[in-house]
């Protein structure tokens, strides 16, 4: 009888392991329907800095270039600050200022050019070990964007995001992750409230840093889609490439 109880963790953790290995498959899949409807590739990369100020607070800073059409147009670029607060030992409080420079039409100069946007964003986010392997992180957005206009600043479109992830401990510097984003736009004067889309992410984050290492470095990569919810066409397949660096505190 005391053989059967180490037989049940090990074929408990062996269960566990193998509903996150699936979830993984499913949710890892889902980025290929934009493929397999487009028929094109993006890429999205970058560069992210996070400093710790205190133990409650951090700053950090973003810097990103998105291609698209098989990356051969810079569709996008955009810079980022924000600083966070730690509400508990789980629960953070964030907000954020983007600024976007994206490629449109100009139908008067018949020729593109860059249109800038300034979004504002704060974030509620929330992360929670299940096991000694599995990593939960729940994540909610809002965020409201302006476009210049020629008359100014003109309010363009508000989003409610609700993103939860899951991440493999793996004992190794390796360790993938799935996660799900769902866009809910608010109403406006194109949209009265709706389910956007749903952003669906499979990949892998590298830890480059020896332990306990003041700088942590690490990059992300991954494969992603926004598949539709309201009949949009499907966007193309983007590809994720982000360095991240994050600096802790000066030990005493």
């Amino acid at each position: 009888m005391p053989l059967l109880l180490p037989q049940n963790q090990k074929f408990s953790k062996r269960l566990r392991l193998n509903k996150w290995l699936l979830t993984s498959i499913l949710t890892g899949s889902l980025p290929f329907y934009g493929w397999s409807q487009t028929g094109t590739v993006g890429l999205w990369t970058g560069v992210s800095a996070e400093l710790k100020l205190s133990k409650a607070f951090s700053i950090q800073g973003t810097s990103q270039l998105r291609f698209t059409d098989n990356l051969n147009v810079t569709g996008a670029y955009l810079g980022e600050l924000g600083i966070s607060y730690n509400l508990t030992k789980h629960w953070q409080l964030s907000g954020y200022y983007r600024y976007v420079g994206r490629r449109k039409f100009d139908k008067d100069i018949d020729e593109y050019y860059y249109r800038p946007y300034h979004r504002f964003y704060g974030e509620l986010s929330f992360d929670h070990k299940l096991g000694k392997r599995i990593k939960l992180d729940y994540r909610l957005r809002y965020q409201n964007q302006f476009k210049d206009d020629a008359e100014g600043l003109v309010a363009d479109k508000s989003y409610l995001r609700n993103k939860l992830e899951l991440s493999l401990n793996t004992t190794s510097r390796f360790s993938p992750f799935v996660s799900a984003d769902l866009f809910y736009r608010l109403g406006d004067e194109d949209s009265k409230g709706l389910f956007d889309q749903v952003r669906v992410k499979a990949g892998l984050s590298t830890d480059l840093s020896p332990n306990g290492a003041r700088f942590r470095h690490s990059i992300d990569l991954s494969v992603f889609n926004d598949v539709p919810l309201n009949g949009n066409e499907a966007s193309e397949i983007i590809i994720g490439a982000t360095y991240k660096l994050k600096i802790g505190l000066k030990k005493k």
